[in-house]
């Protein structure tokens, strides 16, 4: 069970991270989005994995938060692509 949902969340981060390419302009938004993105899911994740205890792996909780934290950005962006936005 824990492979299926940090297979999950890993996913969900995958593909934020690759269509934040398509959906936001080069340069320095693009990192700011990426870099906050993997910060804020590492740090949610980290502390996560600090209060499960014994419920779960470390790296299963650290995974899950990561993908928790993704997915309003996921939202936004699929969103986005069934509106056919450009890029911001």
């Amino acid at each position: 069970m824990f492979a299926a949902v940090t297979t999950l969340a890993l996913l969900i981060v995958g593909y934020v991270h690759t269509s934040l390419s398509r959906f936001t302009e080069p340069g320095r938004k693009r990192v700011i989005a990426h870099v906050t993105l993997i910060a804020v899911g590492l740090m949610f994740g980290v502390i996560g994995a600090m209060l499960a205890g014994q419920v779960a792996p470390p790296w299963v909780v650290i995974a899950c938060g990561m993908g928790i934290v993704h997915i309003p950005a996921l939202c936004v962006l699929i969103l986005k692509r069934f509106g056919r936005s450009g890029q911001s």
